[in-house]
């Protein structure tokens, strides 16, 4: 790829949400080989050159010293960010230079500039999905869904890999409701949390999900229950109507990985076509249950939830927990795989655990007012050095390193 001429040619515009967004309009130039006379070929890399560059350049922090002069904006401190989204291309000039096309886009780009609340890492989060209990067992027996508990959420686990800023674990198979199996608490205790761990070989995830499967039954119970030959063979043949429907509702819960705190709840609800006949037993999100109306729809629901948890968490603090000490070095459980980068800088938390009147267990993080410089960075550890022995400030494995 060569590099390109980019500027900013619109003042952007600023959406004040959790996450603050940019908009622009970007004027780039690109350019690529024109091989064996292919003007085609050639014109559709240019554009994806040119695109890029103007998704990069877009992605620009601007400081406070900003000025606008000639109608082009000056930056004389900038940061790149995460690559902006480009859409609305327009060519406005195309030349061939020699055995190469270039090309001139204008282009709307849209980037995401960071968190209201101030937070400006680009970490990724780690989150273990874990099993969604059923409260009512008698419905998974239409289409045979007795694996919902566990497959809903290795479905979850599946389209969160896909998802920037998320590291995903499925442990579904895992139930972290202890006491009573349809139900969840709204504070994890510590059987929990280390039922967790343990799934994952001693790391602790950023974030743990479960939830309850609270309905998956007809709508009108009586489409599959029917007796009377004729109507039931009505009822089939008319397969698009509404008594075919049937519900989706499930309650979504995150806590946090460390603490074992609820820090969000919410419920979903869908429905769709089930026109299976009741003795034919699909399973869940096999292929003849994405083949009905009503798997497409959880589906769509899924994708839903995980781009509304990776909005949910991407302006939350990244926490690393310290796996080892030694004099003024620390290690940590989280490395290249989350974005960790050498020259980087975390604050050193401790963590304490006081019981209450009701003998439940609370976790308070304890500032060290100690930061440590990340030196050295593999695939999922990190380790760096701190001013001072750890040892004087009490810190020891298990307490937190938090990016802000």
């Amino acid at each position: 790829m060569f590099n390109l001429l980019i500027r900013l040619t619109v003042l952007c515009i600023l959406l004040i949400m959790p996450r603050i967004a940019l908009s622009a309009i970007v004027e780039a130039e690109g350019m690529a080989i024109i091989h064996n006379n292919d003007i085609s070929s050639a014109r559709e890399a240019a554009i994806l050159d040119a695109s890029q560059q103007a998704s990069m350049q877009a992605a620009v922090y601007v400081s406070s010293s900003q000025i606008v002069r000639d109608g082009i904006l000056q930056i004389d401190n900038m940061q790149i960010s995460t690559l902006g989204k480009v859409s609305n291309i327009e060519i406005v000039d195309e030349k061939v230079i020699g055995n190469r096309l270039q090309i001139r886009i204008r282009a709307d780009v849209l980037v995401d500039q960071g968190c209201e609340n101030g937070v400006t890492n680009q970490y990724s989060k780690s989150i273990a999905f874990t099993a969604f209990p059923v409260t009512n067992l008698r419905q998974l027996s239409l289409g045979g869904l007795q694996n919902i508990s566990s497959d809903f959420s290795a479905s979850l686990s599946q389209h969160a890999q896909k998802e920037s800023g998320i590291v995903a674990h499925n442990i579904s198979k895992l139930n972290i409701s202890l006491t009573n199996p349809a139900s969840l608490p709204d504070q994890l205790d510590e059987r929990a949390i280390n039922a967790v761990t343990s799934q994952l070989n001693g790391s602790t995830p950023n974030y743990i999900v479960s939830g309850i499967i609270n309905d998956v039954s007809m709508i009108d119970p009586r489409t599959h229950t029917e007796d009377n030959y004729f109507v039931d063979l009505y009822n089939r043949l008319d397969y698009k109507s509404k008594k075919h429907l049937r519900n989706f509702d499930i309650s979504f819960f995150v806590y946090d990985g460390y603490s074992g705190n609820l820090v969000a709840q919410k419920q979903y609800q869908t429905a769709g076509l089930w026109n299976l006949d009741r003795t034919i037993k699909t399973g869940f999100n096999t292929a003849g249950f994405r083949k009905q109306d009503y798997g497409q729809k959880v589906n769509k629901l899924e994708k839903q939830i995980i781009e509304n948890l990776s909005t949910d968490l991407h302006c939350e603090p990244f926490t690393a927990q310290i796996t080892r000490t030694l004099d003024k070095q620390l290690w940590i459980n989280s490395g290249k795989r989350h974005g960790i980068k050498r020259g980087d800088k975390m604050t050193v938390y401790r963590k304490s655990t006081f019981f209450g009147n009701d003998m439940r267990a609370t976790t308070d993080l304890i500032n060290t007012q100690q930061t440590l410089i990340i030196e050295d960075v593999q695939m999922n550890t990190a380790s760096g050095r701190l001013t001072s022995a750890a040892e004087s400030f009490n810190i020891r494995p298990g307490d937190l390193a938090i990016a802000r």
